[in-house]
């Protein structure tokens, strides 16, 4: 189209160019004649004496001499002398170029002759003598001649613009397959980075532009798949981070629609019983749930990180949720980052530690208050007489040992919870071990206590274990039997073979355990009758350690219980070294 466009314009110009060359040349001829005809005419107008016959024959020698039609009209454009039909003489002939002669004006006009189907150029020369115009010279002559020869230029333009268009095709075709064959690989190649694809190369055969751009689209295709693939690795590693943090993680965007939660924040949320939107969707109802629509105003408002506490009960669930603003761009929240941690087991803990520092202050209240009274009382003069000051000694001494009970239970837990204790395991003997502990049980109370039967065959259960440790169970879980067992009752010690663990159960036939105490009894402190046990020495922390004993060996304890109908205390310990 360039081509076709700038060899049209050329051909155009030229045309033209040439027409007025030959338009001008044609008028220069027609201008020379009429003034030479003026010159023969000229006296007769200047006397107003016109021959007719001298007008006529000049007018025709000049027509045949130089092949144009002359007509020679006076002062008022009547018709005196021509060279073609004589009944034209004597007429008036009116026409624009020859009212612009009379008025002084060398005139012409180009017009189209239909009776002979050709142009023809007029021309208008005005007879003038002393600034008075006398008359005019009216000639015409054929331009078919320069017509015919704009014709051939036209053909010949024509021709040679239908030569360079077809060279020009094949050039551009050549031309096209050099530029667009090149680019065809660049494109075809970005269509495949756009669907991920890195591993095609362009072939780069030219050291052109071209040539480089091909370069430049292989060494970005490196480049990319380099980049994407480190992306991708972060992507995933960010990912299972997310996904498998114990906190919980949602994210919105700016407009407020979630766009990433993990599954610890659908499990945490589901434990607040509240329901997690679908991705994509507005996320605005879980943030105003979580920390209040005041909360949620504010935080918008101001756009700063914010804290809060959450919790439900049934289940017991306790949550800090703290929300940040991803990004703050000319006051625009461009996204919401919430983190759900899970607080439950610190409250608890917190909620324990408070209780077991009022359960010790209560447990060692009474008997420093019972030590200081006696102490005063002494004191103030009930020592000087020897029955007294022997009584007062002794419950001084009973409240001196249950303290001192109390704190080595307490240091014995705290090991444990501290994983300090050290352990000393070797293959026991479980009957002898029992046996033991049944031994030194009836020797510390020395009062008419239920019948003990120890079920178990010497040598048949053999665990491996610290031995010391498992002999404070056995003696806290025989102390607690006879404890809530009449003397006429019974207690019963059996071991079975559970595969690699070996189960032994101390069951006895005494009071029981109401049912709403059962999930309490292993809490540290806890009695199911408080005075009874108080009266017989106990701290409230024999079964607490018992279970840290058992669970550190990787057993378990249990008990099943029914109240008034006895109670079946259940652990397992390991038969073999763990190793």
């Amino acid at each position: 189209m360039l081509v076709l466009f700038s060899l049209q314009l050329i051909s155009v110009y030229l045309v033209q160019s040439l027409e007025q060359y030959y338009l001008r040349n044609y008028k220069d001829s027609l201008e020379n004649q009429a003034r030479l005809l003026s010159v023969f005419v000229q006296p007769g107008f200047g006397e107003r004496q016109f021959a007719e016959e001298d007008t006529i024959r000049l007018a025709r020698e000049f027509r045949d001499l130089h092949e144009m039609e002359i007509i020679i009209l006076d002062d008022f454009a009547h018709v005196v002398g021509t060279s073609g039909s004589q009944a034209m003489i004597g007429r008036r002939l009116i026409r624009d170029e020859i009212t612009r002669a009379l008025a002084g004006n060398l005139s012409d006009e180009i017009r189209y002759d239909p009776a002979n189907n050709e142009r023809r150029y007029y021309l208008a020369y005005p007879i003038i003598n002393d600034q008075n115009t006398f008359g005019v010279i009216y000639l015409s002559g054929s331009l078919q001649s320069v017509d015919d020869t704009l014709n051939e230029v036209k053909t010949i333009l024509l021709s040679g613009v239908v030569l360079a268009l077809a060279v020009s095709f094949l050039l551009g075709i050549v031309l096209t397959k050099t530029i667009t064959l090149p680019i065809g690989d660049v494109t075809e190649q970005a269509n495949f980075m756009a669907r991920g694809d890195f591993s095609r190369k362009i072939k780069v055969q030219t050291a052109d532009e071209i040539g480089r751009l091909g370069e430049t689209f292989n060494y970005l295709a490196d480049q990319l798949s380099f980049t994407i693939n480190e992306m991708s690795t972060e992507k995933s590693k960010v990912e299972a981070i997310i996904n498998n943090m114990s906190d919980g993680i949602v994210a919105l965007d700016g407009k407020g629609d979630l766009i990433q939660v993990n599954p610890a924040a659908q499990r945490l949320i589901g434990n607040l019983k509240l329901k997690v939107p679908e991705l994509n969707r507005s996320g605005f109802s879980l943030l105003r749930n979580l920390i209040g629509s005041q909360e949620m105003r504010r935080f918008i408002r101001r756009q700063k990180p914010l804290k809060a506490e959450v919790s439900s009960t049934m289940p017991d669930c306790t949550l800090e949720v703290k929300i940040a603003p991803f990004k703050v761009d000319k006051g625009k929240l461009d996204g919401t980052l919430m983190v759900l941690h899970d607080i439950t087991q610190e409250r608890e803990l917190a909620r324990r530690q408070e209780e077991f520092v009022a359960d010790v202050s209560h447990e060692l209240r009474t008997p420093l208050a019972t030590v200081k009274s006696y102490v005063e009382t002494l004191l103030d003069g009930a020592a000087e007489e020897p029955d007294v000051r022997s009584r007062f000694l002794k419950v001084l001494a009973v409240e001196t040992d249950r303290m001192v009970a109390m704190v080595k239970d307490l240091l014995v837990l705290s090991q444990m919870d501290a994983s300090q204790a050290h352990w000393q395991k070797s293959e026991v003997d479980l009957y002898k071990l029992a046996n033991e502990a049944v031994e030194q049980l009836r020797q510390k109370l020395r009062v008419s206590f239920p019948a003990i039967t120890l079920e178990i065959e010497p040598g048949s259960a053999i665990a491996y274990v610290d031995r010391d440790k498992v002999m404070r169970v056995f003696s806290n879980l025989l102390n607690n039997a006879v404890k809530f067992t009449p003397p006429s009752g019974s207690i019963k010690i059996t071991a079975s073979d559970e595969g690699s663990l070996v189960k032994v159960s101390v069951e006895d036939t005494g009071s029981g355990i109401p049912e709403e105490d059962l999930p309490k009894v292993f809490e540290r402190f806890y009695r199911v009758e408080k005075t009874r046990s108080r009266d017989f020495g106990g701290t409230g922390l024999g079964l607490s350690i018992a279970r840290k004993v058992i669970e550190s060996h990787g057993g378990s304890i249990w008990i099943e219980s029914k109240q008034g109908q006895g109670t079946v205390v259940n652990f397992t310990l390991p038969r073999y070294n763990e190793k």
